[in-house]
Formats: structure tokens, sequence, C-alpha cells
């Protein structure tokens, strides 16, 4: 089996992630319909009684270990809350299949072939963008749903013709936070300090775009490499274009490091950032540095008075002895819904027929807002802009797309 190649954005070149694919084993679902239409023809396939007795094995590849595995274990703690919950419920039976991709795409390839080929999932939760990147192309070859839980590059527009995501994409916060730096904190001029990557080209870019249809000025855009810890360089360019605000992009790995020493050498210019803030790693990691960060985020309220939002808190809760306070739990819960929904209407059976129904059911309400998907596989949803206060994450206010 080759060795994966990535290009410039690390992604897995095409090429070598069909070779990934032929060389696993092909021991998956056989004998499937034949494609589904959307829409009318599925209402009238399997009745939900057809295979209530089925165990669906949902697989969960997410950072379980390093920087970021907050994150993935916030995902992974909402999906098995989830699962908890629906087996007191009629239809299929879950049960969650976790592997540790560390966010990285390499080890992403080698936990999905694993899932797919040893334990024989039914279908996937994943995330981080370089991974979904790398796991798209082959979902589709294997006809498996796969829900993005945990990826917001815009690339994941139509990433894969099996792939949906259960959070916004970063252009949505990027546009709300552009928005309220301009009409709200009155910030007429911002710079933008992010990691070499997608991640941090599509949102400095997003937030840039957005900024400027707003009427304000972008002073400098300075990136730094993936993994690099100083970043004095960068700073000082941007301080001697006298921003009102810095926004800044990284992965977990330089996050901290580049908000303690913007700090440290613009202590006077506010910091704008994204949800990857929102992690108490994060918080540790960066410490005093942290307060004041203004970020968006998916409008999450654990504390509602609605009914399906208070029977989840009370079962995560109860489970985890604590109280669920990040979006990213609500992502892995209501990825696992919308599949038991959407599984109702095939009486178990994944795949293509799995696919067609989440299209043609489209509208799924969930925790962290409605799901409605588009053609893409995306969702749009209400976004929070937040502060950090202390350590702790708070809302300030919240717009509707």
């Amino acid at each position: 089996m080759k060795t994966p190649n990535y290009d410039k954005a690390g992604r897995v070149s095409e090429d070598v992630a069909r070779d990934v694919a032929r060389q696993s084993l092909r021991q998956f679902w056989r004998g499937m319909f034949a494609s589904v239409l959307a829409g009318a023809a599925l209402t009238c396939t399997l009745p939900a009684h057809a295979q209530s007795d089925k165990t669906v094995k949902i697989g969960a590849l997410l950072g379980l270990s390093g920087l970021g595995s907050q994150i993935g274990q916030w995902i992974l703690n909402g999906a098995e809350t989830a699962v908890a919950q629906l087996a007191a419920s009629d239809g299929p039976k879950f049960v969650i299949v976790a592997e540790d991709s560390q966010w990285n795409p390499q080890k992403g390839v080698e936990g999905f072939n694993k899932l797919t080929s040893v334990d024989k999932i039914d279908v996937l939760l994943s995330g981080g963008s370089s991974v979904m990147q790398a796991i798209a192309p082959i979902a589709d070859e294997r006809k498996l749903v796969l829900v993005n839980v945990g990826a917001q590059s815009p690339n994941m527009a139509g990433v894969g013709k099996f792939t949906f995501s259960a959070l916004q994409l970063s252009d949505f916060d990027t546009a709300v936070l552009a928005k309220y730096a301009y009409n709200t904190l009155h910030y007429r001029k911002i710079a933008t300090l992010y990691v070499n990557n997608d991640t941090g080209k599509f949102n400095q870019a997003a937030l840039a775009d957005f900024f400027k249809a707003a009427g304000g000025t972008i002073t400098a855009q300075e990136a730094f490499k993936s993994n690099e810890t100083n970043y004095g360089v960068q700073i000082a360019k941007i301080r001697a274009t006298n921003p009102d605000a810095i926004y800044i992009v990284g992965t977990p790995a330089e996050l901290p490091f580049a908000v303690k020493q913007t700090r440290q050498f613009a202590p006077k210019v506010p910091v704008l950032s994204y949800a990857a803030v929102e992690s108490r790693e994060f918080v540790n990691a960066a410490g005093d540095a942290a307060n004041d960060i203004i970020y968006t985020t998916t409008a999450f309220d654990p504390g509602s008075k609605d009914p399906s939002i208070v029977a989840f808190a009370n079962a995560y809760e109860g489970k985890y002895h604590e109280k669920p306070a990040s979006p990213y739990i609500g992502y892995g819960y209501d990825a696992v819904m919308i599949i038991a929904q959407a599984m109702k209407r095939t009486g178990g059976i994944a795949g293509e027929p799995l696919r067609a129904a989440i299209y043609a059911i489209r509208r799924f309400p969930g925790i962290t807002g409605e799901n409605v998907f588009r053609d893409d596989g995306t969702v749009a949803k209400d976004i929070a802009v937040r502060k950090i206060e202390g350590g702790a994450f708070k809302t300030v206010t919240v717009v509707k797309p």
C-alpha cells in the first residue's frame, strides 16, 4: 500500500485515496438496493420495522489523543449519549466504535480502513478538515454515509456525495463575526494572523472579504507554518499597521502560543478568533491571554427549557456527571439522532438508501438548532457571538442566518 502523499493544503491526493480504497478489504454491504431516488420514491421503501432488530455500528473517527483531544472527546460523549437514549426506543439499535485520528489525515485514512474493513461499520462520524478531505472520496467509493461533526473549512461543501455536515461551515461564522466587529464593536481596521493550512487560509480570507464588504479595511494578513511557536516577526508587521483588532486562526498546536505572543507584543489590541478557542485545553494553555477574546460558534443553550434539550442535558449529566458545555457535544448527539431518524425509513439499511433518506427528510430538529441539509450536504444554523471571561465562555448575542 502506498504511503499517502499530501498537497500543500494537507490533503491526500485523489489517486492515493483511490489506491488505499482498492487495497483495503472489500467486505462491506452487498446486495443493497439499486440507487434510491430522493424524494417521493423513498417514502415508499422499506417499512420502519423491516430490520428493527438490527444493530447499527456507527464509527467515530476523531482526535482522541494529543492537542485538540477534548473536542474529539466532547463529540464522542455526545454521540454516546444519543445511543444511550435510543436504546429505549423502537427501531434499530446502535453502538459506537471509536478510533483515534489525532486530527491527522494519515491516521484518519488508517482509522477509516480499520473501521470499515475490520469493524464493518454502517455509517461514520468524523471531523478535522484534512481528515475529512482524505476520507470523503473513499466513503463515496464504499457508499458509506459520512457525517462531519468537527470540520468547518468551506471545502467541506460538496466534499463527497455521501458526506453531510452537522455543523455550519466557517464562512457562516466569519460573516457574523465580521459584521459584529464592524457594526457593534466599531472596528474599522483588522489584521489577520493565521496558520498556513486550509482552516487558516479560508477563515482569514472569508473574514477579510466580509469585513471589507461591511466597509472595513484589512491592514495585514500574516501566515505562520503548522506547529510553529514563534510569531514575533508576523506580530511586529501587524503591529506596525495599527489595527483595531487582530483575528487569529490556528490549530490547537499553535493557537495558545499565537494568542499569548500577540498579547505580549500587542497588549492593547483586541483579539478575535473562531470556535477552536472554546475548549478547556486552550484556556489552560493560553492562561490569562485567553480572556476577552471574542469569537463565533454555533448557538447552543443546554439550559433551555425545550423538552428535547432538557432530556438531552439530563441524560448527559447522568452519564458524565457534568453539564454539557460545548456545541461539539451537540454535534455528536445530533449526528446520531439524524442517522437514527433516517434509518427508521430504511429499516436499518445504510449506504445509498440512508443517503437518500437524509435528503428526502431534509429537516432534522436538533439540540444545536435545526439541521436543514442543502444539496451539497451543508447546513446553516444560528450563530452565537461569545467572549471568554475569567476562563468561562459567555454568549454575547445570537444571530440567525
